[in-house]
């Protein structure tokens, strides 16, 4: 039997788009499945519709959901509300649907921390859509979640001038700014930015040490294997993602 892997520190375990191996992404299935383990978090993504709804949705298209290419932002939320959300995954989850950001933060903000990643297509730069998708989040997010539970909060994104937008706007919940390409090889960070993401694939010592001078948290996926869990536990990140919350509960030996 193998020894499970264990820490002093405080680790967080965040469900990566919910249990997205045992059940359609991104859906109240996937979210009720991670729930059953002793995770720390949910994760998932969020895109706006045509009127101005934010949805729970990580691809830019419908391709993998339902076959058609539209995109989320082309499409009325009455067009896609009844759409079979959970087929592509599964014939047993035919009656899945699309989830709103709303319902989402009603459903499981009092249960546990939301990992809320705002999807955008601009990398430097914000656009008219994504400017009205972090407002329409942040509101939702101020309507619905008591204050006892916004610190549980956290904003993601790989665009810096979305979360500087958002900061702007909201300073109550913790940001987060997940990294890629040239933004891992940066110096130094915003001061506003509470922790980095990046795959665990990137993660090293010296990337730690840079982040720990910065006094920032370090967030990494997907930890999906134990040799990952191990080099994640071992490196000192604060926050770990993984496609089977299940498993990687089991690694680190975590009761249910």
């Amino acid at each position: 039997m193998k020894k499970a892997l264990t820490g002093k520190r405080k680790l967080l375990i965040v469900a990566h788009r919910g249990a997205k191996e045992e059940a359609p992404e991104n859906t109240r299935s996937a979210f009720d499945a991670a729930l059953k383990y002793p995770v720390d978090g949910i994760e998932f993504d969020v895109r706006i519709t045509r009127e101005g709804i934010p949805v729970i949705h990580h691809d830019k298209t419908l391709s993998r959901i339902t076959g058609s290419r539209r995109k989320i932002e082309s499409c009325f939320f009455g067009e896609i509300a009844d759409s079979d959300w959970g087929s592509w995954f599964s014939k047993k989850y035919s009656k899945e649907r699309i989830l709103t950001f709303e319902k989402t933060i009603e459903l499981y903000c009092r249960r546990t921390r939301l990992f809320v990643e705002i999807k955008t297509d601009e990398e430097y730069s914000l656009s008219e859509t994504s400017r009205v998708l972090t407002l329409k989040v942040l509101e939702i997010i101020k309507k619905k979640v008591p204050h006892k539970y916004s610190g549980g909060i956290y904003i993601l994104c790989f665009n810096p001038k979305l979360l500087e937008f958002a900061y702007n706007k909201a300073q109550a919940y913790k940001y987060v700014y997940n990294l890629s390409g040239s933004s891992l090889k940066q110096a130094s960070y915003p001061s506003y930015i509470h922790g980095l993401c990046l795959p665990i694939g990137k993660l090293s010592s010296s990337f730690m040490d840079k982040a720990n001078k910065g006094g920032y948290s370090v967030l990494t996926y997907s930890c999906n294997t134990r040799e990952q869990a191990a080099r994640a536990l071992d490196l000192g990140a604060t926050v770990i993602m993984t496609d089977y919350p299940g498993k990687l509960c089991g690694y680190l030996k975590r009761e249910i």
